[in-house]
């Protein structure tokens, strides 16, 4: 590679990820209880893990016990019992308006309140749209997808001697050494998921723009056709209203139209429920009296669709579509046998989320959004050192409170969340838990521009986030008595994975070193000895 091309692209490298930095640590690392949030979930609210077995799902029964609780939409989605949870979700959205979501046992169809933490949503929100207004959150997360997909790929071209860079660690050498060897061993070992994740973030963040796009090259332009094409008809409201068809046949029928398919959503459009009098004689009384009924009967025009992920396919978003009142098969959504280019569209959300595999491929990407967000660190830190700058400069103080600050807020979240159970109303939980955590954020992030030594301060942040992610685990014993050792389950895999975030931070507090002064010779000899490993590097 010539040297000149050489120099473009480590610039170009360089100063996409100064400027997206701490915008792509913030979206990498908000993935990580993003990717697990079911999981997340399940494990806080102890309700969870205490209802009976699931039983096979009831269609019919789902909505009867729709019926019985007043959730009388004519539009609204049922999420089946899943590996995970053992309970449905029933739930209606209304535009600009908080959606009305109930849950019911998936044993025996009755009615429980839900968790009363969001906690696992707002870490979910925060990396899909920062929790800024729809769409301008999702677009910028797609742009920091594309930065980091930029600078990847010219990381790549000026990384040639990648082969001896697999294994190259000095710790011994300068601080700045440090940082070089760590920041191209975290890239290389994660390449292959960083890649993906980069490039699936950047799809589904600007999905918004990109969408337009798609339909203007395969449906000339028209939008309204391409979401039929993908996401199945909508229901035509006629008036007329006729009796629903029995839909557990239904339901039986998918193992036929959808094989080898998780069903993961259910939507019901044109379903309503009307009262209807009825005339009852009691013989003991021999009297009679007007009874009011609740009748499910189904616009001519209602659907149903069923959605879900197949199970050996990574293209795998699969649905059928049939007509409420007669059953018929109106539509069907496959991506298997499509061309390469619908393939790889319909890939992007199974990579994006590892909707495929099993929750050891999760914890492979945990651990590669992990090594991504150190390879963020590390590139600030480079960054300011190669210009002479150190703790002192704002950048760096930038860098130590919003990414280490919500580190530390994550942690200390969590462990506030468990000790609101029992303690506070759903309505207070919640409120509670967003205080908490945009206050410890905003708290960690004034620190560093507060104290002029944040080298020392990085080490408490390293304490203070295991420190929380210990104190989840020993609240977690003493208020709801799940020790980790008498847990099973995804209780227990939830908790072995807080704990060994705890202990991973405080092996990064023991390695990472005290203090980085360095004398002036020193780094001028070390300097050379790296501007002449560069130069080796591009030629």
């Amino acid at each position: 590679m010539q040297q000149q091309t050489h120099k473009t692209l480590y610039s170009s490298h360089a100063w996409i990820g100064i400027i997206s930095g701490i915008l792509l640590f913030i979206v990498t690392f908000s993935g990580i209880p993003a990717l697990f949030d079911h999981e997340i979930e399940f494990w806080q609210y102890p309700a969870y893990s205490e209802l009976d077995e699931k039983k096979p799902f009831d269609l019919e029964q789902s909505l009867q016990a729709a019926k019985e609780i007043d959730f009388g939409y004519d539009n609204f989605f049922i999420q089946p019992a899943g590996d995970i949870n053992k309970h449905i979700i029933l739930a209606h959205f209304i535009k600009n308006e908080e959606p009305d979501i109930r849950y019911l046992s998936a044993n025996n169809y009755q009615q429980f309140p839900p968790s009363p933490s969001e906690v696992s949503h707002l870490f979910s929100h925060l990396h899909t749209d920062l929790h800024l207004p729809n769409p301008w959150g999702r677009y910028l997360v797609g742009l920091s997808g594309m930065a980091m997909l930029l600078a990847i790929i010219a990381g790549i071209f000026i990384h040639v001697k990648w082969r001896k860079e697999f294994v190259m660690l000095r710790p011994k050498r300068s601080w700045r050494l440090l940082l070089t060897d760590q920041h191209k061993l975290l890239g290389l070992w994660s390449l292959p998921f960083t890649l993906i994740l980069a490039f699936t973030g950047t799809i589904l963040g600007l999905l918004g723009l990109i969408s337009p796009i798609l339909a203007l090259a395969a449906f000339n332009g028209d939008v309204e056709k391409a979401t039929i094409a993908v996401l199945g008809p909508r229901a035509e409201v006629t008036g007329e209203y006729t009796p629903v068809y029995p839909l557990n046949e239904l339901w039986g029928r998918l193992e036929i139209d959808l094989p080898d398919t998780s069903v993961e959503f259910i939507q019901v459009s044109g379903l309503k429920l009307i009262t209807t009098d009825s005339t009852e004689n009691t013989e003991e009384k021999n009297t009679e009296k007007n009874v009011k009924n609740k009748k499910m009967v189904t616009d001519a025009g209602g659907i149903i669709k069923f959605s879900g992920y197949h199970n050996n396919k990574l293209s795998n978003l699969e649905s059928v579509t049939y007509n409420l009142s007669t059953g018929e098969r109106i539509h069907q959504g496959s991506f298997i046998g499509k061309g390469p280019f619908q393939r790889i569209f319909a890939a992007v959300t199974p990579l994006h989320y590892v909707l495929f595999g099993n929750a050891w491929l999760k914890v492979c990407y945990a651990l590669a959004a992990l090594a991504g967000c150190g390879l963020i660190l590390t590139g600030n830190m480079l960054w300011l050192h190669r210009r002479g700058h150190g703790m002192a400069h704002w950048l760096s103080k930038l860098t130590l409170g919003a990414c280490g600050g919500l580190v530390v807020s994550t942690s200390l979240t969590l462990a506030l969340s468990q000790g609101l159970y029992g303690f506070a109303s759903a309505e207070e939980h919640h409120h509670i838990e967003e205080w908490g955590f945009w206050g410890f954020w905003l708290f960690t992030l004034t620190l560093p521009f507060i104290f002029k030594d944040g080298f020392s301060l990085s080490h408490y942040y390293l304490r203070l986030t295991a420190a929380g992610f210990i104190s989840t685990l020993l609240i977690d014993g003493l208020v709801n008595s799940r020790w980790i050792w008498a847990s099973e389950g995804w209780v227990f895999n939830v908790q072995a994975g807080i704990l060994f975030s705890a202990l991973l931070f405080i092996y990064l507090d023991i390695k990472m070193p005290k203090q980085a002064n360095i004398r002036k010779a020193a780094e001028a000899s070390t300097d050379s000895d790296t501007s002449e490993l560069d130069h080796a590097q591009a030629s």
